[in-house]
């Protein structure tokens, strides 16, 4: 029997077939093109603007995804299926890390990112799917917001705009997009040339070049063709470099000096890239500072974080849900990725104020936990006394009551 073959297009969205009626372009207050298409070649060409990509989605990935539902009440079945999809197996395709990776990834190079909630029949979430469109256009269809995808292998699918996470950078002037990167576009072309100049000043370098005179008038063009072919096989085949030249002909080298950009010039150009994606070189090349991670962290982790936190929660809760107490939150433990410096720094402070216990402490350096009461223990320094304590130590109060003036 003769097996089906099956795209992954319809392993995500099933293979029925759509009808939209009545559905047409929506309509934007801002007057902006309903239609956005995620053409990023330029990024994802240049190799610099790709380090960055890569290493914001690394430490993205890092994120713990967990569900919370703050009034306490016990999770039912359902709750339990988004706690596995959501920090475990987002889909049968990917990890989570792979889901994030590659979430954020799209986000930066496209400033558009859209993630496909896969619900079945009776409403549960069966997977989370990141979606990379060639276009995407708004639609409206019997009062409601569409978006119409568009895949590079031809596929069209219409999902309603609840029903998908839409990540978004620079969201200022359209009512639903993300701007696009043309404003990085200059500062990659900038760093192409530089990094093209770079290998031809190497190609240069390694080659002779120059031109061949006869001591002949007006010969033939074949015969200068031949000339200066039989020149360039005598050097190729020569096994020390070395060629050789008769009294008919001379050689003049031409020295070309390619025009390159200095340290400081080059360290500009690189830097406007840099800065787009708002992220040192420093963190590119894992040589960072404590205060340089924690800069990164505050400006490019922790605000990923809120983003896809707010984005996911209000997406795939209803609004009773939410108003419930439902929410999903992306972690990022700073300290567990910190230098061991910095841990053992934090534990003794910690420490110090009785904040932390033992498998807490243990956990900061990665190494297992002890469990039972041992593990649960405080750490506590005995330079810190109880505020209750703190009086009767300094002053000799006892039981309310002061000691002095009760000398004889």
């Amino acid at each position: 029997m003769k097996k089906e073959k099956r795209s992954l297009f319809n392993m995500i969205f099933g293979n029925k077939i759509q009808k939209m009626v009545n559905d047409s372009t929506l309509k934007l207050l801002s007057g902006y093109n309903a239609t956005y298409s995620n053409i990023s070649d330029e990024i994802e060409e240049n190799i610099i603007a790709k380090e960055c990509i890569h290493v914001i989605a690394t430490h993205c990935a890092k994120m713990m995804p967990k569900h919370y539902q703050q009034n306490g009440d016990v999770k039912n079945h359902i709750q339990g299926a988004i706690d596995y999809i959501i920090s475990i197996k987002p889909n049968p395709y990917m990890t989570t890390y792979d889901f994030i990776y590659k979430t954020v990834s799209l986000l930066l190079a496209q400033n558009n990112e859209y993630i496909y909630i896969d619900i079945d029949s009776n409403g549960n979430l069966r997977g989370l799917y990141p979606l990379n469109p060639l276009f995407c256009t708004l639609v409206e269809c019997n009062n409601e917001i569409w978006l119409k995808f568009q895949f590079l292998d031809g596929n069209t699918y219409y999902v309603r705009y609840d029903r998908v996470i839409h990540l978004r950078n620079f969201y200022v002037k359209h009512d639903f997009y993300g701007e696009t990167n043309e404003t990085l576009k200059g500062a990659l072309e900038t760093q192409t040339v530089a990094d093209d100049g770079i290998k031809n000043a190497i190609k240069i370098s390694a080659s002779l070049r120059g031109v061949i005179k006869a001591s002949q008038a007006m010969l033939k063009d074949k015969d200068i063709e031949k000339m200066k072919n039989d020149f360039v096989e005598s050097l190729l085949s020569s096994t020390d470099g070395i060629g050789g030249l008769d009294a008919r002909l001379d050689f003049k080298e031409i020295n070309l000096n390619p025009v390159l950009l200095d340290k400081e010039q080059l360290s500009i150009v690189n830097g406007n890239i840099y800065s787009y994606f708002m992220i040192s070189e420093e963190i590119i090349k894992s040589k960072y500072t404590a205060d340089e991670w924690n800069a990164f962290y505050e400006s490019v982790l922790e605000p990923k974080a809120i983003q896809m936190g707010q984005a996911f929660t209000n997406a795939i809760f209803s609004e009773r849900a939410i108003k419930a107490g439902h929410k999903i939150e992306f972690s990022v433990n700073r300290i567990k990725y910190a230098k061991t410096e910095t841990k053992i720094s934090l534990i003794k402070e910690a420490g110090a104020l009785g904040l932390l216990t033992v498998d807490e402490g243990r956990e900061i350096l990665d190494l297992p936990a002890i469990g039972g009461e041992e593990g649960n223990k405080r750490l506590q320094t005995l330079n810190v006394i109880n505020a209750n304590l703190a009086d009767e130590y300094q002053g000799g109060v006892k039981s309310g009551k002061s000691d002095k003036g009760n000398e004889n």
